[in-house]
């Protein structure tokens, strides 16, 4: 009975976004076929999981509602990797401590559009790409959560280093908020004040043989979380080509 109804609700959800994405997706076609008659069939015949391409139009156009003046820059931390960043400065003689912004899952700096002009009026501001997401580097993260935790601060200190900053004011939203704490955690002598949007928490795992206290999990929900546990949570946009747009 609860998978029947799952599946139900999955059926309407990909009704809906189809009907909710269908206009955005022709605005699409007629723009890359403005760019060449066969733009669009390449696209398809690729069927291309990603596009760098795409996404910088997207963000530029995100952008675009911007009224400050802002630095794009690409700044290179170890291992080969790079961190996209925007700033946004203040010349003032009582410069405030810096703001650094930290987005979510799944995001990138375009996130910020709307806050930007309002943020960075009293203070210098820096946006960026967190690294695996946006238009940042996309390296190898460890399967151990302790370890991939690690890589993601390492950058992020890194990242400060190459920027020059002493200290400044860290906030974050969903996972750039449990990135943001785990940061002020291990370099707390570098963030002033760390401001916290809906972050994201995890439980500490009880020891093998202790209870939880929370209720089981129902044995055909584990066999689904073990089923889809090798693949990343955004491969099914991915695979949806050109139909990602039709579905999500």
């Amino acid at each position: 009975m609860i998978i029947t109804i799952l599946k139900i609700w999955i059926i309407v959800l990909i009704h809906a976004g189809i009907k909710r994405k269908k206009m955005r997706y022709l605005k699409l076609l007629k723009s890359e076929a403005a760019s060449g008659m066969f733009g669009w069939m390449r696209s398809w015949w690729n069927w291309c999981p990603t596009s760098e391409l795409l996404l910088k139009q997207a963000e530029e156009r995100l952008i675009s509602y911007v009224h400050t003046a802002y630095e794009d820059k690409i700044v290179s931390i170890s291992k080969g990797n790079f961190i996209r960043t925007i700033c946004m400065k203040q010349d003032t003689e009582n410069e405030k401590t810096p703001l650094v912004m930290v987005h979510g899952f799944g995001s990138g700096v375009g996130l910020w559009v709307k806050n930007l002009d309002a943020l960075s009026s009293q203070r210098t501001l820096f946006a960026f790409d967190v690294l695996g997401f946006g238009r940042s580097s996309r390296p190898k993260f460890s399967n151990n959560a302790t370890n991939a935790e690690r890589q993601f601060v390492d950058s992020i200190e890194e990242w400060r280093e190459e920027m020059g900053l002493n200290k400044f004011v860290l906030l974050g939203h969903s996972l750039g908020g449990y990135l943001s704490a785990a940061y002020a955690l291990r370099y707390p002598q570098r963030v002033q004040h760390l401001i916290l949007i809906d972050p994201w928490g995890f439980p500490e795992r009880p020891p093998p043989g202790q209870a939880s206290g929370r209720p089981r999990v129902p044995m055909w929900i584990r066999a689904l979380v073990f089923l889809v546990q090798p693949f990343n949570p955004l491969a099914l946009v991915r695979a949806a080509g050109p139909w990602g747009a039709f579905v999500f």
